[in-house]
């Protein structure tokens, strides 16, 4: 009796209401069946010791040996995954639905045409990555392939990989793949704040607003379609996690770390 092949897309309960699917790999790093040990976020900072994503249903067996399934398939058969990828997002399911999408932006106005056009058609969305990054250029290259493949559909990643993306992503991308640069890692630095999309996790709304951010906490589609640049994202509520944090934004949590390091090798 053949079974169904399984399927690489899921959403979950934070995602499924405002209908966005996701493809996950771990967190940080993890160790293949066969030994191997894989760097999935090579320029993680402060944010390791904080990251949602090694932490509560994450830690299910179930749920890493899942994840782990996927990070084996892109780093074995990277190609054999993105034909089989591309080939799902061609089921119906994936097409625009026609009916407008106004969860996707506060102002369909406001937004640019493409996301406008996307939203207006009732276009579906995937999140690349609820735990992991791009962690080689060639899976980077990928995503963006499949991108392309699939115009009517949105892509969009938090990521720590500035450099990887300044100099891939914005030469190669299509419209439909947007990026977030994730604060919290070892290229903060890099990020030009007025030019450049970027994501912060903060306290509480009030300090927030004080730094300038706008909320994306209504709708995670929020991070790439809100008419700015300064993305907010509301501090999850984990006991030892606010502890580490200690009131600050995950961008201050780097700039301790980095002058620590610094202090230290002096």
């Amino acid at each position: 009796m053949s079974t169904s092949p399984r399927k690489l897309l899921s959403t979950n309960s934070e995602l499924r209401p405002i209908g966005v699917w996701t493809w996950t790999i771990p967190a940080l790093a993890d160790r293949l069946d066969d030994g191997r040990t894989i760097s999935t976020c090579p320029n993680a900072g402060a944010c390791a010791s904080v990251c949602y994503a090694r932490n509560g249903t994450f830690r299910f067996p179930v749920v890493k040996a899942a994840h782990r399934r996927n990070l084996a398939r892109v780093v074995d058969d990277l190609l054999g995954w993105q034909i089989e990828m591309t080939k799902e997002l061609e089921a119906k399911k994936f097409r625009p639905t026609g009916s407008p999408r106004h969860n996707a932006a506060p102002d369909l106005d406001a937004v640019d045409p493409w996301i406008r056009d996307w939203a207006l058609a009732g276009g579906q969305a995937v999140r690349i990555h609820d735990g992991g990054d791009f962690f080689s250029d060639e899976y980077l290259l990928a995503w963006i392939d499949i991108a392309r493949r699939t115009p009517d559909v949105l892509f969009y990643a938090y990521t720590k990989e500035v450099t990887r993306f300044r100099l891939i992503a914005e030469d190669h991308a299509p419209e439909n793949f947007r990026w977030i640069f994730s604060m919290g890692g070892k290229e903060d630095h890099l990020v030009d704040k007025d030019r450049e999309r970027h994501a912060d996790v903060f306290p509480d709304e009030i300090t927030m607003e004080l730094a300038g951010y706008s909320n994306q906490d209504p709708s995670d589609l929020w991070a790439v379609t809100l008419p700015t640049t300064r993305i907010g994202v509301p501090q999850n509520n984990i006991s030892h996690f606010k502890k580490k944090l200690a009131g600050r934004t995950f961008a201050q949590a780097e700039d301790d770390r980095r002058n620590r390091r610094a202090k230290n090798d002096d």
